[in-house]
């Protein structure tokens, strides 16, 4: 995945991605800073908004050098760190406003979208929809985390008979399980 923005004015904030590389252990973490200090965001602060190029750059590196495992994780702090709007108190709730919280964590431009396509509650299921610039592996450590927040038994899986961003497109299709 290439990992290009949409629109080259768009921004992201802080808060959004260091809380996140913060609790890593210091080896991964010491390295992560260093990525980020190539990309020239020196002292990272939770309240600055960078340059979404920045970011995906980061984010680019991250998948080289440490692999699906680490933006798996990296996604999956999202929701323990970045702003959401409150009123979050179910699992249909909780993967409705990813969206809303994506866009108040990003500006100045087109970034794409989360959608909740269907939410199935008799089989349990939920289908989201992904058109963004992010690594799919963050995108499945995100909905893991959402969805753990609110129930057991989590299974999250690329929906293999639609477009994906690692086979190139620019949107990725998921499948979440809960018991």
């Amino acid at each position: 995945m290439e990992m290009k923005p949409f629109d080259l004015n768009a921004e992201f904030l802080g808060v959004s991605l260091f809380p996140a590389i913060w609790s890593f252990r210091s080896f991964v973490k010491d390295n992560m800073l260093k990525t980020l200090e190539e990309e020239g965001i020196l002292e990272p602060d939770v309240d600055t908004w960078y340059d979404i190029k920045m970011i995906l750059n980061f984010y680019k590196n991250i998948v080289k050098n440490y692999g699906p495992h680490t933006t798996f994780q990296l996604g999956k702090s999202i929701p323990g760190n970045a702003v959401f709007p409150p009123n979050m108190d179910t699992i249909q709730k909780g993967f409705e406003l990813i969206n809303v919280g994506y866009h108040m964590n990003h500006r100045n431009g087109y970034v794409g979208f989360y959608k909740l396509v269907s939410h199935d509650m008799e089989k349990k299921e939920i289908v989201m929809q992904c058109y963004n610039p992010y690594p799919c592996d963050f995108d499945r450590g995100l909905f893991t985390a959402m969805a753990r927040k609110f129930q057991s038994g989590i299974r999250v899986v690329v929906d293999e008979t639609k477009p994906t961003k690692k086979k190139g497109g620019n949107e990725s299709w998921y499948i979440i399980s809960y018991r």
